[in-house]
């Protein structure tokens, strides 16, 4: 009798879970992105009127310099209403289904109607090494809209201290020279 009453018990909470606990949200992990250029595969949103999310996480293992683009050839009712593309920082996952990624808003922007498509384009600043996510929303058309999303990763390169040590006791050398051509000039002179 114990038994039956945990079975119904674990039936009502599973009847009773948040109607969103269904909703399939995909989160491309991209990996690593190193001084790259990267095209992403063609993402189907869902046709007629939905709203749809599509989530690509990634890391960068040093400061670089990114940027990320939108694009598609949707016309008339089968364009996106209200799209959106957006760069964050990825801190977490969310605990409970949609399990997305979570973290701080960097920079974001609206899909633009051009002559035979959409497009949107994110450039930051540099950003550090660390983990981020790109999202591209909106309601989809009349019918399936394919999106893909370019990251073009230019390293940025910083001396290190030890360069900038090796140049100040270069110019060091190049003045000490000069200095004693021109005292050895004068001495003759």
């Amino acid at each position: 009798m114990h038994k039956l009453s945990l079975a119904t018990l674990a039936a009502v909470v599973a009847l009773a879970a948040p109607a969103y606990a269904a909703t399939e949200i995909t989160v491309d992990n991209i990996g690593s992105v190193l001084n790259e250029s990267l095209a992403l595969p063609a993402q189907d949103t869902p046709g007629s009127g939905i709203a749809f999310q599509e989530f690509f996480e990634f890391t960068l293992p040093v400061s670089e310099t990114v940027t990320l683009s939108v694009s598609d050839s949707a016309t008339g009712n089968r364009r996106i209403t209200g799209g959106v593309l957006s760069l964050n920082t990825f801190t977490s996952t969310a605990p409970v289904s949609p399990f997305q990624p979570i973290g701080s808003l960097l920079e974001s922007s609206a899909l633009i109607d051009f002559l035979g498509g959409q497009a949107a384009t994110v450039t930051p600043d540099v950003l550090g090494a660390g983990s981020y996510f790109a999202l591209v929303e909106g309601v989809s058309g009349g019918s399936p809209i394919h999106i893909a999303i370019d990251g073009t990763i230019t390293a940025v390169t910083t001396p290190e201290p030890s360069t900038w040590a090796m140049l100040a006791i270069g110019f060091g050398f190049l003045g000490l020279t000069g200095f004693r051509r021109r005292r050895a000039a004068v001495e003759l002179g």
